[in-house]
């Protein structure tokens, strides 16, 4: 298996990156409006064709204005309208941005897992083998490994063949 992630983010760069990620957000803070799940899930949705008819709701709310409802706030559209068309690059960049550390976050996390289990792999034969050390390694790691009572059924009935979902 190739080792993608083989290099090592500098601490400084990675310090660099965190201190411009925080200046942006609070750059942006008071014209941010953060969301319970509940109420993003409330939400009417706003993909791209909805946000250009928002748009151009918004330009026809000003230029036929005699022929909007007197309840309608046109400045309030105007401006909703144009917060969303504003912010919509700095959210495809976050977003993007996002879905890349995410991607080497997994990649470095399942590598060093499969890392890990080698090993790990190792070190129960050392054990075996009554290798110094070996064995106090295996018992600081092997509670990762350890199975919940439920989980242990589970493996058992999975053998058995009891399980339907088998």
């Amino acid at each position: 298996m190739d080792n993608v992630n083989d290099q090592a983010i500098p601490a400084a760069i990675l310090a660099g990156a965190l201190k411009k990620i925080k200046e942006a957000r609070a750059d942006l803070a008071p014209f941010l409006h953060p969301l319970t799940t509940k109420q993003r899930e409330e939400l009417p949705k706003m993909g791209d064709k909805t946000l250009a008819f928002v748009t151009k709701m918004a330009e026809y709310a000003q230029s036929l204005a005699p022929l909007m409802p007197s309840y309608l706030d046109v400045p309030g559209l105007v401006i909703d309208a144009n917060t969303s068309n504003d912010l919509l690059p700095v959210f495809q960049e976050l977003d993007g941005f996002r879905t890349d550390v995410d991607s080497t976050r997994m990649v470095a996390g399942s590598e060093g897992y499969v890392g890990g289990l080698i090993g790990y792999g190792a070190l129960q034969g050392a054990a075996k083998n009554n290798q110094p050390g070996a064995q106090a390694a295996i018992d600081t790691v092997s509670p990762r490994f350890a199975r919940t009572p439920n989980a242990a059924k589970a493996a058992a009935k999975k053998k058995k063949g009891d399980d339907p979902a088998a």
